[in-house]
């Protein structure tokens, strides 16, 4: 029986709940992942029985958002009468068949946990393509001026978030068991450097993001009628995306420290998806898994997987041996993922805050010269009826590595994170996994192989040290970028960004530091 007072007590406990998580939160990442739970629209998700693979899962999907959100903006060729503008907005019917899919995946079946719309938006809006436009993507339609500074201002966020994790990756060096006074010193020294160059950072970037808001509304005020009607509805579908995309990175960052006993569990969850990720990659043909009984153990980070249960129909031209090899490099990059999802949370939080803040501004641009606003489409939840006479929707083919192409902070970044694979990715090949000393997290695409970019592209300011030069080859040729990456382009911003420490002091520490931040886990993640 629940009492009056069991109903009083109820927002209390709540509440106390939020701020024991909010100083446990702190006391292990710091204040850089609270700004992603403070959404007030996250608290649900304190008592959501999410396990770590679904605070993965959301993790993911709200990245993959960011990431589709700039590629529509910054990399998407549109005319206003371009018929991809009408898709950015789901069909209803079409949504609530993907949350059906993703309601029936077996980590969601099992866990009851809520499916976050932002997995939704992250297919959705993958799918959007373009070969072609009377202006090169979205933003140039407003102004021809928008999308260069969009690009800069991109960048040095991208800068940013790479100086703030560089930080974290100095704080864990100085606090690791059997560090030398010495080597602490050292630590201790850099981070304040670090502090100081992500101080003159900040300061660096706020009067440019003001300014470059301040020039988004004006330019959109004065675009024309014709390309507020085409573009208007778009920018509000892509601001519900970018929203729902911030309570899923909330709701990561709240369940987080509940979620992370439930690590070995999860990955007992993932090994089957990871096994048939494998085998339909290789054969086009994804098992059943019906008989299939994994005996994982997992020590610390270290993953111990033995494959049981596969019938040779059901690995093709694979060997056991090989889909054992290049199963246990995934799962233990997922681990390593799943450990670390706090950073990643906040990278992807300030880059949402960006692109909030820029679709507002146009937002407000077009409405002060009298456009009228349109409703944004809504993902149905799990338990809506729609979701429940709907037919889930069917596995997706992988895309073609020259389809898709990425956005400016993508292309400008040398840190590139692909999100996870979808369980219903598709690639029908019959090479066999070769796995290397450090595979990649998803084999690559065969398209997606990389190709030696223009000398031009690949050249050092002079006197730079060797460190940056082993820096620029070592994020250029990363493993772990997904197949629609465009690898000269990104090669050429990776080399562009480095030569940009030729004004520092010290360009070899910071390279050293960059360098010694590409582990396989972040390489890969």
């Amino acid at each position: 029986m629940i009492t009056s007072l069991d109903r009083a007590a109820r927002p209390l406990r709540i509440a106390v709940s939020i701020c024991a998580l909010f100083g446990l939160l702190f006391a292990m990442t710091g204040c850089g992942a609270l700004g992603a739970m403070a959404n007030p629209k996250v608290a649900w998700a304190i008592q959501d029985p999410a396990p770590m693979s679904v605070v993965v899962r959301r993790a993911d999907a709200a990245e993959a958002t960011a990431k589709q959100v700039d590629r529509i903006l910054t990399a998407t060729p549109a005319s206003p009468d371009a018929d991809w503008l009408q898709k950015v907005a789901p069909k209803p019917e079409d949504a609530a068949s993907e949350v059906k899919a993703i309601k029936g995946e077996p980590i969601y079946a099992r866990s009851q946990a809520r499916v976050v719309p932002a997995e939704v938006w992250a297919r959705i809006l993958g799918d959007i393509q373009s070969t072609g436009g009377s202006s090169p993507n979205l933003l140039a339609m407003i102004s021809s001026d928008l999308a260069g500074a969009y690009a800069a201002i991109s960048a040095k966020e991208a800068d940013l978030a790479d100086a703030r994790a560089q930080l974290e990756t100095e704080k864990e060096a100085k606090d690791a068991k059997d560090v030398s006074d010495e080597d602490k010193k050292d630590h201790e020294k850099t981070i304040d450097e670090l502090e100081k160059r992500i101080s003159d950072m900040e300061d660096e970037v706020e009067p440019l993001r003001k300014k470059f808001l301040e020039a988004a509304k004006d330019a959109a005020q004065k675009a024309q009628a014709n390309t507020r009607d085409a573009v208007g509805p778009v920018l509000v579908n892509l601001l519900q995306a970018v929203d729902d995309a911030s309570i899923a990175d909330g709701a990561a960052a709240v369940r987080y420290p509940l979620a992370l006993k439930s690590l070995p569990d999860s990955v007992m969850e993932v090994v089957p998806v990871i096994v048939a990720d494998i085998v339909e990659e290789q054969t086009g043909k994804r098992p059943t898994m019906n008989g299939f009984k994994p005996d994982v153990k997992l020590d610390g980070l270290d993953v111990k997987l033995t494959l049981n249960g596969l019938s040779q129909d059901d690995l093709g031209n694979l060997s056991m041996g090989e889909l054992t090899t290049e199963a246990i490099s995934r799962t233990k990059k997922w681990v390593g993922h799943a450990v670390t999802i706090i950073g990643a949370v906040s990278s992807t939080k300030d880059r949402l805050s960006f692109e909030q803040d820029t679709l507002e501004a146009l937002l407000d641009g077009f409405t002060a010269s009298g456009w009228k606003k349109t409703a944004a489409a809504t993902i149905p939840g799990a338990d809506d009826p729609k979701v429940a006479s709907a037919t889930p929707a069917k596995p997706r083919a992988r895309k073609a590595a020259s389809v898709a192409k990425v956005g400016v902070t993508e292309a400008q970044s040398a840190k590139a994170a692909a999100p996870a694979p979808s369980k219903t990715d598709n690639t029908a090949k019959t090479t066999p996994v070769k796995p290397s000393a450090d595979p990649p997290a998803a084999a690559p695409d065969p398209s997606a192989a990389v190709e030696a970019p223009t000398p031009a592209s690949r050249q050092l300011a002079p006197g730079m040290p060797a460190a940056c030069a082993q820096y620029a080859a070592a994020a250029c040729n990363d493993p772990s970028l997904p197949p629609e990456i465009d690898r000269d382009e990104f090669c050429g911003g990776v080399y562009r960004r480095v030569n940009g420490f030729a004004s520092e002091v010290d360009p070899g520490k910071t390279c050293k530091a960059l360098l010694k931040g590409m582990t396989p886990q972040r390489r890969t993640r």
